[in-house]
């Protein structure tokens, strides 16, 4: 069983629940950044940014988004942005798509060239998959990366998870901070979003088929779930409520306005991504 919370867009992505309990999303080609407080409707927080494809929160309470150029920090209470990057290696960023939190400030995020896929229609140039310190640091971990998707850390701490979608899962071993080889251990053509459990466990949505898989730690499919929607995008679990899932979904052509967000209790806790603590945003930087 489900309950849908949001529904009428069109391809919903970067679901995330806030320490405040509220939960935010884009509408990756629809446009604008949304926040959907408890028992209120949603509310258009970053009207028309495009391509939005991830959401963290920092400790300075600002928001950061990914998207089109880059990710922006967004202060809540004044609807005011700070670009946190808008290139790599001296070259502008066409967009950033998943985020997720490293632990320690900072974050692992890719690039997307959502330009050649959605405005063109063409075959993408490869990003890049990246880690940006605290600090500001930045390291490209792969720079061959077709279409960067989902990020998740194992609770123990010795693995980050990687979706490229066309490919599938990666699971690189983590040592002082910054992962080595990785090894493709779920070949997953159309895997998208992720996230971990408590047990160690993925959840992957795949969004052409339209599923919600549970997977081992090691890649193994334990379970496969479809909800009737087009398209299953991203997903995200409540700190508050481990055992809340939010799954975000997507419409097409045939099924317009199918984009919206769905909720489901799962028997095994699930873990939020880390926030971060950029230098650039604490209020002496500003």
């Amino acid at each position: 069983m489900h309950d849908v919370l949001v529904e009428g867009l069109q391809f919903v992505e970067a679901p995330r629940v806030s320490p405040q309990g509220d939960l935010w999303f884009s509408d990756l080609t629809g446009g604008g950044v949304y926040r959907k407080r408890p028992g209120k409707a949603a509310e258009v927080m970053l009207p028309g940014r495009m391509w939005v494809g991830g959401i963290m929160f920092d400790r300075s309470g600002q928001v950061l988004c990914s998207g089109k150029g880059g990710i922006v920090a967004l202060d809540p209470a004044t609807g005011q942005t700070t670009t946190v990057l808008d290139e790599l290696d001296g070259q502008p960023i066409v967009a950033v798509n998943d985020m997720e939190g490293d632990g320690r400030g900072g974050f692992y995020a890719g690039t997307i060239d959502f330009d050649a896929i959605l405005a063109r229609g063409d075959t993408p140039q490869p990003g890049r998959f990246f880690h940006m310190s605290a600090d500001g640091t930045l390291t490209t971990l792969r720079s061959d990366v077709f279409a960067s998707n989902g990020i998740a850390l194992s609770p123990c701490g010795r693995w980050l998870y990687h979706s490229e979608t066309s490919k599938g899962i990666w699971r690189y071993p983590l040592a002082d901070g910054l992962p080595g080889e990785g090894k493709l251990i779920a070949p997953l053509e159309d895997s998208d979003g992720l996230a971990v459990d408590s047990q160690g466990c993925l959840w992957a949505a795949c969004w052409a088929s339209g599923t919600l898989l549970r997977l081992s730690g090691d890649g193994k499919t334990m379970t496969t779930m479809s909800f009737g929607f087009p398209h299953i995008v991203s997903l995200a679990f409540d700190e508050r409520d481990p055992r809340r899932l939010y799954v975000s979904t997507g419409g097409n052509a045939d099924a317009p306005g199918k984009g919206g967000i769905i909720t489901l209790e799962v028997e095994v806790g699930g873990l939020c991504g880390s926030p971060t603590e950029l230098a650039c945003l604490k209020p002496d930087r500003q």
